[in-house]
């Protein structure tokens, strides 16, 4: 069943991009969204897809892949709610360049590009804000390739941990990484899931890393300073 246009305007309100909003202009931005779940495994985008949506994640986490056609996957990135995905198709019409896959059951807020343009021309911030969330993963992946092309295995799990653990502390004030597998972490650092076993459990034995739980919590200086010695 749709959700309302309240229902909406309240969704919209959780995101940190939207705080400064008035209620007329969250109004009126709900009116052109559409509102969906999907669950876990679900392919919200598809590569080569030629859709100009963008997508608002309000719950849940996705995952950012593509996946040769022998079906190897690398991962590029996972996304937790609130974040956006899709923006590539919004500033540039041509086919989708990966998958975008539900990890847990998800909620998300839609868009396409045409309304999308309209927004932006109520409220410039927002067009700012996601031009600074595409430099900000440009950066990241020009990290991953730097990592790829002159680093060793172990070098890029750190760096992994260290990235995923800095957006957590940037976001809740806690540098821990909730949520992704050994493999998972392995997939983003370009290499198998018992070499990233194997870095985390040494970085555990120094007092770099400590696991909780499904939770691992990261010393944020220890681990900056590992890598950039390495």
């Amino acid at each position: 069943m749709p959700a309302s246009k309240e229902t909406i305007v309240d969704l919209l309100r959780r995101d940190p991009a939207f705080s400064g909003v008035d209620d007329a202009d969250l109004k009126s931005l709900a009116s052109m969204m559409g509102h969906r779940e999907y669950p876990k495994g679900s392919f919200i985008i598809t590569k080569n897809d030629e859709s100009s949506t963008l997508y608002v994640l309000v719950s849940g986490r996705v995952k950012v892949s593509i996946a040769s056609p022998e079906g190897k996957e690398l991962a590029l990135s996972y996304l937790d709610a609130p974040s956006y995905f899709g923006e590539i198709g919004v500033a540039e019409p041509s086919p989708r360049a990966a998958d975008v896959i539900a990890t847990t059951d998800i909620e998300v807020l839609s868009i396409d590009g045409k309304d999308l343009a309209r927004v932006f021309s109520m409220r410039p911030e927002l067009a700012i804000a996601l031009v600074a969330t595409l430099s900000r993963r440009l950066r990241d992946m020009i990290l991953r390739l730097e990592g790829m092309a002159f680093h060793d295995a172990t070098h890029r799990v750190m760096r992994v941990l260290l990235n995923v653990a800095t957006a957590s502390y940037e976001a809740r004030g806690v540098p821990v990484i909730e949520g992704l597998t050994h493999y998972e972490i392995a997939t983003l650092a370009g290499t198998s899931r018992e070499t990233a076993s194997r870095v985390i459990s040494n970085l555990q034995r120094d007092g770099v890393v400590a696991t909780k739980g499904r939770k691992i919590v990261i010393d944020l200086f220890g681990l900056r300073d590992l890598v950039e010695r390495d």
